[in-house]
């Protein structure tokens, strides 16, 4: 592969403070790196390199890392006085390229000859947002989302300023998507509803999911199924009891089920798993979540959160949800959008790659999971840590 710079490893290995799992902390330079949001597929070559952001020389660039020597790529060559790209690092299934946004404009990066090539414009009084590769790679799907800035102060990257006020005022929302051999832009739905999270599957490339964004409890149903041969859209499990809150969805590995949470106002917490038709839904009790936190999972085996200072894991038991284990202390914090942890489950299942700005700058962390799970602290165990 090209590469406009090649780092030496900056990878240390360390044990855990409080449970002893083995932690590798992939990135340490002086300058905030990080994979981007945990349902972006950022792992290519077999899954043996990850592609992440990283703030170097202060210029925002595209960078891949080979997660066993830690040998780091510098895969874009973007200068301090350029615009900044919004990097969405989640790899077209077919193609060796992510997508990216650079002042409102919809950009194809190959991550492997490091040639760019420009696919569309959004429209003026809108801004573009997203750009997930469909399963069959044809198609990379965004928002449009109507720039409401000269009445609404927005900066969602730091504590979500602005978040309510913009769910307030209902802005002309779109879902698209682009054709990235041609540029070829089409409309798919429209509303007058803030439009969020839209969630191609990984396996069906008729099917994608979106959410009405908002506060969670004041949202009048946050998942959405959109059928892309007919058009139709329909809820995805509607709310059950007056402000419960429901969100982080994501796609299981198999591409047709749907991994959510549940927060209910009584204070109770579940994992949910439903298919994109509405079918086969259910929901498990798990160790109450306080929020902010994301979850992520393979199947509802084994599901991973950030919540509070840790990084937890939840075995499914046959009913419900085992109490939460600690798998390691992340310590971050979640000011900035880019310092969320967003924890994600290899596709091995073995090992849980997060963020964390423990130590000033955010870098990217890969901790193993052990083989017994029930010998890790439960939650309440590492209470006084978190």
């Amino acid at each position: 592969m090209k590469a406009f710079e090649t780092y030496a490893s900056e990878m240390k290995v360390m044990q855990d403070r409080i449970t002893g799992a083995t932690v590798r902390q992939l990135t340490s330079y002086l300058g905030d790196s990080y994979h981007t949001y945990f349902t972006n597929n950022g792992f290519w070559d077999n899954d043996k390199r990850l592609l992440f952001s990283s703030d170097r020389n202060n210029a925002h660039n595209l960078f891949s890392i080979e997660l066993e020597s830690g040998e780091i790529s510098r895969l874009t060559d973007y200068k301090p006085d350029e615009p900044r790209v919004q990097f969405i690092n989640d790899r077209n299934p077919k193609l060796n390229e992510i997508y990216c946004i650079i002042e409102n404009g919809l950009y194809a990066q190959d991550f492997v000859t490091l040639e760019r090539r420009k696919l569309y414009q959004a429209p003026e009084g809108f801004n573009l947002h997203g750009a997930l590769a469909g399963a069959d790679g044809i198609y990379v799907y965004c928002s449009l989302i109507e720039d409401l800035s000269k009445r609404i102060y927005m900066n969602l990257g730091a504590s979500y300023v602005g978040f309510e006020e913009y769910f307030k005022a209902k802005p002309d929302s779109r879902i698209i998507r682009v054709n990235v051999h041609n540029g070829q832009m089409e409309e798919l739905w429209q509303e007058n509803c803030w439009i969020g999270h839209i969630n191609p599957s990984p396996v069906l490339p008729n099917i994608l999911t979106f959410c009405h964004e908002g506060p969670w409890t004041m949202v009048d149903n946050r998942m959405w199924t959109l059928y892309l041969d007919t058009g139709k859209v329909e809820m995805l499990r509607p709310r059950k009891v007056e402000k419960e809150g429901i969100g982080h969805e994501y796609w299981f590995e198999d591409g047709t089920t749907v991994g959510y949470q549940v927060h209910n106002p009584n204070g109770k917490s579940y994992f949910g798993m439903i298919q994109y038709d509405g079918t086969k839904e259910y929901e498990g009790l798990c160790t109450p979540i306080t929020s902010p936190d994301h979850i992520h999972s393979l199947d509802h085996k084994l599901i991973v959160s950030d919540a509070g200072k840790t990084i937890k894991l939840y075995r499914f038991n046959g009913k419900d949800y085992d109490d939460a284990r600690v798998l390691c202390m992340h310590d971050g914090s979640f000011f900035h959008q880019n310092h969320h942890p967003h924890p994600k489950l290899l596709p091995n299942g073995k090992q849980v790659l997060y963020n964390s700005n423990c130590m000033g700058y955010c870098n990217i962390y890969l901790t193993d999971i052990p083989e017994d799970i029930p010998a890790l602290p439960k939650v309440i165990d590492v209470e006084k840590f978190d």
